[in-house]
């Protein structure tokens, strides 16, 4: 299979597509029948979306097939209603795998196993962008409506934060050390604006952290400044 001149890579029989369990924990396709993506030369970005079973824990692998590396930072995940969305953004050209792994509720053990297989090509390299670094807990039903990143150096004064996360008592956007609430619109979704003007030195943090119950706060996402 090929796309103009490009040829896909040699890969394992039976990698790409579903895996053994994909039926049996209900998953379904909602974009992307093809297990192999070609970007256009303007695309910078591809949306992958997978139907799930209520309860179903999913997470994932991008690997570059050229360099051997992976590179998780370039993909978000978000959940919305029954579905899985994952937003890939490679960051230089070639080839990836992008592999999703998945587990129900009701089956134990902490390892999740692999149910389907993709080989992304991009043409192009659109710059180093990754989106924010995404912990466990993120991965259960939240959305991420804006910002989907951030770019280094940002002096921004507005930036508007908005993102949906079931069952929290309160959402705050930690910059360095400042607190930055953001408030409640309706039910599970927040929104705010946060101030960037001042400028942070390089490998500076912006976390959004949430409190389910008690005083604590759990980050949930983590933007590199």
């Amino acid at each position: 299979m090929a796309a103009g001149n490009v040829q896909i890579p040699k890969l394992t029989d039976g990698y790409l597509g579903p895996q053994a369990k994909f039926e049996a924990y209900g998953l379904t396709l909602v974009s992307h029948g093809d297990p192999v993506i070609f970007m256009q030369d303007d695309q910078k970005e591809v949306e992958i979306i997978l139907g799930i079973q209520p309860g179903t824990r999913v997470t994932i692998k991008l690997l570059s097939h050229e360099r051997k590396q992976e590179c998780n930072d370039y993909c978000l995940i978000r959940q919305l209603g029954p579905n899985y969305l994952f937003l890939i953004r490679p960051p230089l050209p070639g080839f990836y795998k992008f592999q999703i792994y998945a587990l129900p509720s009701d089956e134990a053990g902490p390892q999740m196993l692999g149910v389907y297989n993709y080989l992304i090509y991009s043409p192009r390299s659109f710059g180093d962008n990754p989106f924010p670094k995404q912990y466990p807990p993120w991965k259960d039903g939240c959305y991420l409506y804006e910002p989907i990143s951030l770019p280094r150096g940002i002096r921004d004064p507005m930036v508007k934060f908005k993102v949906l996360i079931p069952k929290v008592r309160d959402v705050q956007v930690k910059v360095a050390e400042e607190w930055n609430p953001l408030q409640q619109s309706e039910p599970g979704i927040f929104k705010g604006l946060v101030d960037f003007s001042l400028g942070y030195p390089s490998g500076a943090k912006a976390k959004l952290n949430v409190q389910f119950a008690g005083n604590n706060y759990n980050t949930l996402l983590e933007y590199s400044l």
